[in-house]
C-alpha cells in the first residue's frame, strides 16, 4: 500500500575509517559512468565543483561545502555530500544514487548530449 516512506537517517561518518567497499578497487575510480543517471562512486573534496540532479528532473552546477555524512543508497551504504547550488538551495546527494556527479569534461559531455548544456 504505498511507498515505503522510512526515514534514512544521515549519521557522522569517519573518511579516514571509511571502507568504500568494492567501490574502492582502482576499476571504479578509473572508470566513467556510461549515463547521467548511473549510480557512480566517486570521493569529492570539500569546494569541488560538481553536477546535481534536483528532484525536479533538471541538473544543476554545484559546489561540495562540507564533510559527508552516510546513510542507504540505491546501492547499500554510501557517502552523502552537502551541495550548494543554484544560489540559495542545499541539500546532501549521493553518487551512488545517481544524483550527484563531478564537474569533469566527461560529465559535462554528457550534458551537452543531452541537451542540459
Amino acid at each position: 500500500m504505498g511507498t515505503d516512506r522510512r526515514p534514512n537517517p544521515l549519521r557522522y561518518v569517519n573518511l579516514k575509517e571509511w571502507d568504500d567497499g568494492a567501490y574502492g578497487d582502482i576499476s571504479f575510480q578509473e572508470s566513467q559512468p556510461d549515463t547521467l543517471e548511473e549510480p557512480w562512486p566517486y570521493r569529492f573534496q570539500n569546494g569541488d565543483s560538481v553536477w546535481i540532479h534536483s528532484t525536479g528532473y533538471d541538473w544543476y552546477q554545484g559546489r561540495i561545502s562540507g564533510l559527508p555524512k552516510a546513510a542507504q543508497t540505491k546501492m547499500g551504504d554510501g557517502l552523502f555530500w552537502p551541495v550548494t547550488y543554484n544560489r540559495n538551495k542545499r541539500r546532501y546527494a549521493a553518487p551512488l544514487n545517481g544524483e550527484l556527479k563531478p564537474d569533469t569534461p566527461p560529465i559535462r559531455k554528457m550534458l551537452e548530449e543531452a541537451g542540459i548544456l
